[in-house]
């Protein structure tokens, strides 16, 4: 799973949004096991995107990562998560989240198509 958080508030360059980052990353290490980051090629651009891939090898992670989403965008209403993964058929999925509109539907979109990429239905 590919998690990459934006903001309406801050420029990319942005300590305070680093600083909100790195909040993010530390949430999701205490909870959910240390996420990887790196560069994703964005379509139609030269650079890369960061974004931070996430290994799910349990329910109990992914239930916690999702916890940690929630918190996370609960804070500030222009806090972003874009989460991108490949289902069981070999699809790639994405699911954008947005601080100011966080319903429980969309959340268990989530951890239930990921519960069925991992197997635990």
């Amino acid at each position: 799973m590919s998690i990459q958080p934006g903001t309406g508030r801050y420029g990319e360059g942005s300590q305070a949004w680093r600083d909100q980052v790195a909040t993010l990353y530390v949430l999701l290490s205490e909870e959910a096991g240390a996420p990887a980051r790196g560069g994703v090629p964005a379509p139609g651009q030269k650079g890369a995107v960061e974004a931070t891939a996430l290994a799910l090898g349990s329910s109990g992670v992914l239930t916690a990562a999702v916890t940690c989403f929630r918190a996370w965008l609960a804070r500030d209403k222009t806090r972003t998560l874009t989460i991108t993964w490949t289902d069981g058929t070999g699809a790639e999925q994405r699911l954008h989240l947005a601080g100011d509109n966080i319903d429980q539907a969309s959340f268990q979109a989530l951890v239930k198509s990921l519960e069925n990429r991992l197997g635990h239905d």
